[in-house]
This record gives C-alpha cells, structure tokens and sequence, in this order.
C-alpha cells in the first residue's frame, strides 16, 4: 500500500542555514540520474524528497503531496516538509547543494544565476500540461538557453494598501500628496521598505533609470548614479527623515497599518488575507503612486517577477520531483494559494476568471504590473541585492546623506556592474 509519508518538523530558515556548511554539488543533469531512479515496469520506486516552503505554505503542501500520492502509484515517496523562505532557499542551496530540498520555491530573478552554476534542474516531464496556460513573460522568466528551469505560479511584485478611513481614492495616486495630508497624533502617512532592496529601486526605475540596460541584459550597465538617480536618491533621503513616514523595518509599518495609524503600505497580494482581517471595508489597494523626483512627476516602477517553483539538479529522484514541481503549479493548486494566501494565480484561466479579475487586489497588482520593470534575469542580478540594500540601510540609518550621496551612488554601481574601476 502506498501513501508512506512524513511531514518534518518544521524547520526555520535561520536552521537550515546552519546545516548547509559545505560546498559543491552534482550538477548532473535529469540524465546522469535517470539511471538511479530507473524503475522496472509496473514496479513501485521508493522515493524520499525534501521539499522547502514558506510557513504559511506547509499545510497546502501537505495536501498537495497527498493528492500527487493519490495519481502516483509509481512512487512511494517519504516527504520531508521544512519551512524555509522563498529568498532563503537559493542562497541554502548555493551554500550546499547536497543537503539542499530537492524541491524549493525561488524568485524568477534568481532562475538564470542558479541555473548558470549549474544548480538547477531542467523541468521538461509534465511541463506541456501547464505550458500554454502561461504568458510569454512568465515562461521567459524561468528559460534559459531554451531550456526551462522552474514552474511560475504567481506574479510576484508589490503595489500599495491604503486605509479608506485615512486617504481618499485621488489622494493616493500621488505619494507627495499622501505625504502632504494631515492625519492627526499617532498616525503616520507612508511606509514602504527602503532598507529592503527589493522595494527602493522603485524610486530609481521610475525616474528613468536602469539595471543592466533596457533590456535587462547588459552586465555592465547601471544609470542609478546619473543625474535621474541622483534625484531618486535625494528624494529617498527627504522621504525617510519625513516624521509622516515609517519603514517597514521587521514589520513595524504593517503593524501600524493594521492599527488603523497608518494611511499607506507597499506590499504584496501575500499581504491582503491579514490586512482584510485587519481593516475589513476599510481596505484598499492601487498601483504605485506617482511622485515628484528632481521636479518631475513620475510613475514609481518597481521590479516583477514571478514565484516560481525549483528542482534542484543533483536531485536523486529527478522524475518524480520534475512531476510534483509541476503538479504544485497546476490550476487546482494555484487557486488554492489564493483563496489561502492571496497568491494571484498566473496561469491565464485562473487570472481572467470572474472570481480573481473582480477582486481590488488582483486588479491592483495587474495595474502595477503594467507599470513594472521587468527584474533582470542575468546572473549579473546577484550582485544587486546586498548593494543596493547597504545603500538603503545608509540612507535610513542617516550614514548616507545629501552631502555624501553621489559618491556612495558612484560606489552602489560600482559594486553592482564591477565596471567603474576597470
């Protein structure tokens, strides 16, 4: 009888972190290991496979792997679920291949630098099945060199929550309109994550500037310290000394929004089940708001990508994990992250269904999608993140200022493109 299952004990990231001490892996390909998962005809393999999620994705997990179980009589696989983040896991699997989930969530952004090093899996069994359900720009996201590494389930970028008690639906398309009202003692007006550096580019990409050209392709190009930039960077500084505005630093903006003392928030669909919880009718959610940056009105842009779900390479049970990976981005399991977790389904059948088309927040981050960059997708992007949030942190801990901001602008793009002083 098959179903033999085992849900581990969850494990935080900061754990697994502190497992994965060793180096290397078995780049090997489906085919190096299709020899250890060979089983005969009509004969049921035993199979183990790690899996790594976010918290909040552990018990949709469970009843995804029952229901794979169910159609799957060829495996009999012992399930190991441990709780790692959606950002945390590529970094754990870089660090050791080995002791790494066969099978993790990662962004999109990631996709070509894990696969460039060799640390993915091609996902091809099963794909078909799911294929023509998904944009262009969601299956460019995930394919490298033709070949595509992960499974896209839902499009991951961030707009703006606002209390409808606070601000009225024209106040909040402008950010220095926001900021410019007057909400009494003990509120604040605007909370975004500046020390987070996949929220402060939104400030760069919307006044004109670019990562990696136009096309997000070129490694050695990044305007963030020209002119436009610049500008960005000032307006980022006067922002966070402004005592309307709160960074969202380990949750202390969202806390305030779901206080009712907060007027606006950047964030994501992730978001909207605790902020309805919180605010009820009094919830909204919108696009980005424009802003004036070096004396222009702009549509702050941010990055879009999308979250995906991974193989690792060196996988022992490469067919099976190939099969659960695209089993978890099927429709039923898409509309189960939703109704959930609020995850907007990618898949076209579940994104232009009345149900998801018709609610505020879908509607909210299809518009900022619109409005969006493209997030590079060169293995060049790794060199961005802990750059930019240096650059974050310095301007919100008051290290960077006016008076020192073009040369620490100099200096983020010299870390980033590794050009400058060549």
């Amino acid at each position: 009888m098959k179903m033999k299952r085992l849900v581990a004990t969850m494990l935080s990231a900061a754990m697994v972190a502190g497992t994965v001490t060793g180096c290397g892996s078995d780049s090997a390909g489906s085919d190096g290991k299709a020899t250890a998962q060979s089983a005969q005809a009509g004969e049921t393999q035993d199979v183990t496979l790690k899996i790594w999620v976010p918290e909040e994705e552990v018990e949709i997990t469970d009843e995804m792997v029952k229901k794979f179980d169910e159609i799957h009589d060829e495996f009999n696989i012992t399930y190991e679920i441990a709780v790692v983040g959606i950002d945390e896991a590529p970094q754990a699997l870089d660090t050791d291949a080995d002791t790494a989930a066969d099978i993790f969530y990662t962004p999109s952004g990631g996709v070509a630098d894990l696969a460039g090093k060799g640390l993915l899996l091609p996902i091809t069994k099963d794909y078909e099945t799911i294929k023509d359900e998904l944009p262009e720009s969601a299956l460019n996201a995930v394919t490298v060199d033709d070949i595509t590494y992960a499974v896209p389930f839902s499009p991951n970028t961030f707009f703006m929550y606002y209390n409808k008690d606070l601000l009225t639906e024209e106040e909040v398309k402008d950010l220095d309109t926001i900021m410019a009202k007057d909400l009494g003692d003990g509120k604040y007006n605007f909370s975004t994550h500046i020390t987070d550096s996949w929220y402060s580019e939104m400030f760069f990409l919307g006044n004109g500037c670019t990562l990696f050209g136009a096309d997000g392709k070129d490694a050695t190009d990044c305007t963030f310290n020209n002119e436009a930039g610049l500008a960005a960077g000032q307006y980022i500084v006067d922002l966070v000394r402004n005592p309307k505005y709160i960074e969202d630093l380990d949750g202390a903006g969202g806390s305030e929004f779901k206080a009712g003392n907060l007027g606006a928030i950047t964030s994501g669909a992730w978001s909207a089940p605790e902020f309805r919880e919180a605010l009820g009718d009094k919830l909204g959610a919108v696009a980005l708001p424009t802003a004036t940056i070096g004396g222009n009105k702009v549509q702050l842009s941010n990055f879009v990508d999308f979250k995906t779900i991974t193989v690792k390479s060196n996988t022992q049970y490469p067919l099976a994990a190939q099969q659960l990976a695209v089993f978890m981005g099927n429709p039923e399991n898409c509309l189960t992250r939703y109704e959930n977790q609020g995850d907007i389904p990618v898949l076209e059948s579940l994104a232009s269904s009345e149900a998801i088309s018709s609610d505020f927040v879908a509607k909210a981050l299809n518009q900022q999608a619109s409005y969006a960059t493209n997030q590079p997708s060169i293995p060049k992007m790794g060199d961005y993140w802990d750059p930019m949030k240096a650059l974050g942190e310095g301007i919100y801990y008051g290290d960077i200022t006016s008076a020192n901001l073009q040369a620490q602008l100099d200096s983020l793009v010299d870390s980033i493109t590794g050009t400058l002083t060549e």
